[in-house]
């Protein structure tokens, strides 16, 4: 009986575990439940027999990326608020738009990113009941503390703009992360000068580009148009 449990457990680990990869590498809809278990050594059933289902494993596994994703930013983020209160300054800017990014982009654990990024990307192309579910409950919390971070860190935007640039970030680094691999348009477009494989050069391109966006003063309202002087580190009372 224990060994027969114990044989369960592993192949719903290893069902699991499978999943996450091909999710991220096929996105959902490009992953069959046959390709799933035969990859993981298992059969149709055992996938619906661990998990009532495609769907119910896929929910799972985009539930546990994002609240994985939502504890390590918010943390990281504490961290720079913590930190700037101690100086009285503002947050940092630049170290608050890693600390975004990071989140998709980073070599310690990259599928998660690409599993983040396909979770989001599936929303907004075909967003369903259980897409709706996981964003109410992981990201929406971390939009709103990004939104207000970014505003301390920005302090010439109105939240108007703030909203918008989040917006325009979130964008950003969705289309960058989709133009992956041998195909990749940005590499065939620079001649090979931008190479999307490169995570490294990746990251701090995004992060440079995000953190001179949201430099740049309201520049289409009436009376803002000033541009500041630096990323972060300000006195609270500027």
């Amino acid at each position: 009986m224990r060994l027969n449990h114990t044989i369960e457990k592993q192949t719903k680990s290893r069902i699991r575990h499978v999943a996450e990869e091909m999710f991220a590498t096929h996105g959902i809809g490009g992953v069959t439940t046959r390709a799933l278990a035969e990859k993981a050594g298992a059969n149709t059933a055992a996938v619906n027999y661990h998990f009532g289902g495609k769907d119910n494993l896929a929910t799972e596994v985009f539930r546990d990326v994002a609240h994985r994703s939502t504890v390590r930013r918010l943390a990281t983020l504490d961290r720079i608020e913590t930190e700037a209160r101690a100086k009285n300054a503002r947050p940092d800017l630049r170290a608050v738009i890693e600390s975004f990014v990071d989140a998709y982009v980073n070599e310690d654990d990259p599928r998660t990113g690409l599993l983040l990024a396909r979770l989001v990307l599936k929303h907004r192309v075909e967003p369903n009941e259980w897409t709706r579910a996981v964003v109410r409950d992981e990201l929406d919390r971390v939009a709103e503390r990004y939104v207000v971070a970014l505003g301390n860190a920005a302090p010439q935007l109105g939240p108007a703009e703030v909203h918008w640039r989040y917006h325009f970030m979130v964008g950003s680094i969705l289309m960058t992360l989709s133009d992956d691999g041998p195909e990749s348009r940005l590499q065939r477009l620079s001649g090979g000068l931008c190479k999307p494989a490169d995570k490294r050069v990746l990251r701090s391109q995004l992060v440079d580009f995000l953190t001179g966006a949201f430099l740049i003063g309201n520049r289409a309202g009436p009376d803002d148009d000033g541009y500041p002087e630096q990323a972060g580190g300000s006195p609270v009372d500027d």
